[in-house]
């Protein structure tokens, strides 16, 4: 009896949580198309100059990355009354690997808040991701 009990709610755990998620999930990225079978996607980390600015305060200038390629979208006519799901895809070149900086910049002559703080998301790496 309480191997049907234990077995009752791994059985409730995968329908009631695991299955809402996996539905629910981003589908994984095209690479690929069929009518352009020569096209591939690529999405790459692009070396860049940031400045990190606030009013008030004098702007610096930071290395960081930001996220360049060409990742597949399409969109395929609908009919009415629909036959069949909507097919519509979007992938975008988004980061894939990120972290937070904190940037100190000052503010001469603002006696109240000599500097200002600022968080920079430093992008690491980058992918064709679900548009979202």
């Amino acid at each position: 009896c309480r191997v049907v009990a234990e077995l009752a709610m791994m059985l409730w755990f995968v329908v009631g949580a695991l299955l809402p998620a996996l539905l629910l999930a981003a589908p994984p990225p095209i690479n690929k198309l069929a009518l352009f079978p020569d096209k591939s996607a690529w999405c790459e980390a692009k070396n860049i100059t940031q400045i990190v600015g606030h009013s008030g305060c004098e702007s610096k200038s930071i290395q960081n990355r930001a996220c360049l390629g060409q990742c597949f979208s399409y969109s395929v006519p609908n009919t009415f009354p629909q036959s069949t799901e909507s097919l519509v895809h979007c992938d975008s070149c988004m980061p894939a690997q990120s972290m937070w900086e904190i940037v100190t910049l000052d503010c001469p002559g603002n006696e109240e808040i000599p500097r200002v703080d600022k968080l920079v998301e430093k992008i690491l790496h980058c992918s064709c991701q679900a548009c979202g």
